[in-house]
């Protein structure tokens, strides 16, 4: 399959370009930056110019699309900068997908679209689905929840393109797993607590998006997708009393070191479950 994946010089992208070409599949990087170590074509544009997305799809016919390109740090730039570009990148590729009859889109959400990494309300039950989310104020998570709005709409303007839009946790590359996810444990319940702890290593990012690319599905459809565990040693029930002061409406059987986040509608579409965790290396 010829895969066109924008933003495959990135954090998550390059592990997503690394899993596709290892099984085969013929990928094209569309980035503002090339990354030479990924040994595939690179084609450096602006996905805000229409145009020149125009211009790659039809210099390439790709058989699918796997949407990463976004601006993941957005502190230190304009709200309405962040709200612009990742709207307008997001729709320019998807159209252009859909007119040039690209089977299978799949798409870079955020675990921000839920909400609930920006307000100190509790879901009313862990773990979540991808059903449960609350309004938001931040221009970043508004823009990757319009996302999928964007993805509602052009699933029914091309009803030939399936799309998939993955809500991915806080990416965490393996060799930066200690730099990143250490912090987070030395000083609980602060830096980390507003997504409960959880995370995905990178790796586990290009199997999912593999995943998606290569199944079967129809209209629009919204994934989680989360490491297993959380990044702490707390007690996930313990950890949310002294970080919010409360009880949360934990099932009896969630595990004390288990993600919040349900990731059974990729296990059930797809046969995905992450195979890495911060433990492995302890």
């Amino acid at each position: 399959m010829r895969v066109v994946v924008t933003g495959g010089s990135g954090r998550a992208g390059r592990h997503v370009v690394v899993e596709l070409t290892g099984a085969g599949h013929e990928v094209i990087n569309v980035d503002r930056e090339r990354l030479d170590s990924l040994h595939v074509p690179t084609v450096r544009i602006d996905l805000e110019d229409a145009g020149a997305v125009y211009d790659v799809f039809g210099e390439f016919r790709p058989d699918g699309v796997c949407h990463l390109a976004a601006n993941p740090s957005p502190g230190g730039f304009a709200r309405s900068d962040t709200f612009r570009g990742n709207t307008m990148i997001t729709y320019n590729v998807m159209q252009a997908s859909g007119d040039f009859g690209v089977p299978r889109f799949v798409n870079a959400g955020s675990e921000m679209a839920t909400g609930w990494l920006t307000t100190d309300e509790l879901p009313s039950r862990f773990p979540f689905t991808e059903d449960d989310r609350v309004a938001s104020p931040n221009a970043y998570a508004l823009s990757k929840y319009l996302s999928e709005v964007i993805a509602d709409s052009l699933a029914v303007r091309y009803p030939t393109m399936a799309i998939c839009t993955l809500r991915i946790n806080n990416v965490i590359p393996p060799e930066l797993s200690d730099e990143m996810l250490g912090p987070r444990r030395e000083q609980f319940p602060g830096p980390g607590s507003a997504n409960f702890w959880s995370y995905i290593d990178a790796r586990d990012v290009g199997s999912a998006f593999r995943a998606a690319l290569e199944g079967e599905s129809g209209g629009h459809e919204v994934f989680l997708i989360a490491a297993a565990d959380t990044c702490i040693e707390v007690p996930i029930r313990e950890a949310v009393r002294q970080r919010y002061g409360r009880e949360g409406n934990f099932a009896a059987e969630h595990g004390d070191f288990e993600s919040v986040f349900d990731c059974g509608k990729m296990e059930r579409f797809f046969g995905w479950k992450p195979s890495h965790s911060w433990r492995d290396a302890r």
